[in-house]
């Protein structure tokens, strides 16, 4: 989705996709990073899915010959301060290999995120009071000390905080109790977590005000979904979702400016979102009704 509704003007943009890096992806993230290492780029910037384990993608540093060509500067996890706590405290219900329900918390996850990373930004601080500001930094600091923490609103922040920082140990990463378990059998986030994902796709352009108010009632169970809306009396739209934020944004023109921006795609592009959830593939017919009211 990202690769179809971002210009790329000066930065190169490299997808990898069909499963997930710590897994069935790790080869080709290595193949790829081997390739761009041979390449005159200052920097490289892997960005994984927001239930992306650190660790996993650390060893990837490990393999190969890319010791010898790459070396990993920094993990920077993204923490949302406004949903933190209440996402800590949440249980999924997902099928085990039987196929009977179980429950499964996200807070093994949130923790693994925090404590194998080496720069937490605090993104959202507006949404939230200083009490429960300073509350989160204190929790977030006893899983992780040595984690330096930047408050960002809006994901705006200094990249010099979070690029060249050589925060990365080598000899640290082996030390982690969960090293040998990930480098033997890796756990597949999506399937440990009962994360699904489907995509939805229409022809015909939908109605803004019967979309609108789709929105309006957004489905408690989807906790991600991000794509393009065609309408028939609306300039298309990216639609992207996560946790309480949900933003509708007109696609525009090019302009010619450098750098990424979302850019309205050439042609007759049909409606195509991604929802993502747990368990959400035995809500997609709820979902496909619900829209079923858009198309004009």
């Amino acid at each position: 989705m990202d690769a179809r509704l971002v210009v790329r003007t000066t930065e190169r943009l490299v997808e990898l996709s069909n499963g997930c890096i710590c897994c069935t992806l790790r080869e080709d993230l290595l193949v790829e990073l081997e390739r761009l290492a041979e390449e005159e780029l200052d920097y490289i910037l892997v960005e994984s899915t927001g239930i992306g384990e650190p660790l996993p993608i650390a060893q990837t540093f490990y393999m190969g010959s890319l010791p010898d060509k790459v070396r990993l500067d920094a993990i920077v996890t993204v923490v949302d301060a406004s949903r933190y706590f209440s996402l800590w405290e949440e249980v999924g219900v997902v099928e085990d290999a039987e196929g009977n329900p179980q429950e499964e918390p996200l807070a093994p996850l949130l923790a693994d995120q925090v404590e194998f990373s080496n720069i937490l930004v605090l993104n959202k601080v507006d949404l939230v009071s200083p009490e429960e500001l300073s509350r989160l930094e204190d929790f977030l600091k006893a899983l992780n000390p040595k984690a330096r923490i930047y408050r960002a609103v809006r994901g705006q922040l200094d990249p010099s905080l979070l690029l060249g920082t050589g925060l990365y140990r080598y000899e640290e990463g082996p030390e982690h109790p969960d090293w040998e378990r990930e480098w033997n059998a890796p756990t597949k986030e999506t399937e440990e977590y009962g994360f699904q994902s489907f995509v939805y796709r229409q022809e015909r352009p939908f109605r803004f005000a019967t979309f609108w108010a789709f929105l309006e009632s957004w489905p408690p169970y989807v906790l991600r979904a991000k794509g393009f809306v065609r309408f028939a009396d609306h300039p298309p739209a990216f639609l992207s979702h996560a946790g309480t934020s949900l933003v509708l944004e007109a696609l525009a023109a090019p302009q010619g400016e450098e750098g990424l921006y979302l850019a309205l795609p050439e042609g007759e592009d049909p409606t195509e979102i991604v929802f993502i959830g747990q368990g959400i593939a035995k809500r997609r017919g709820e979902l496909e009704a619900a829209l079923a009211a858009c198309p004009a």
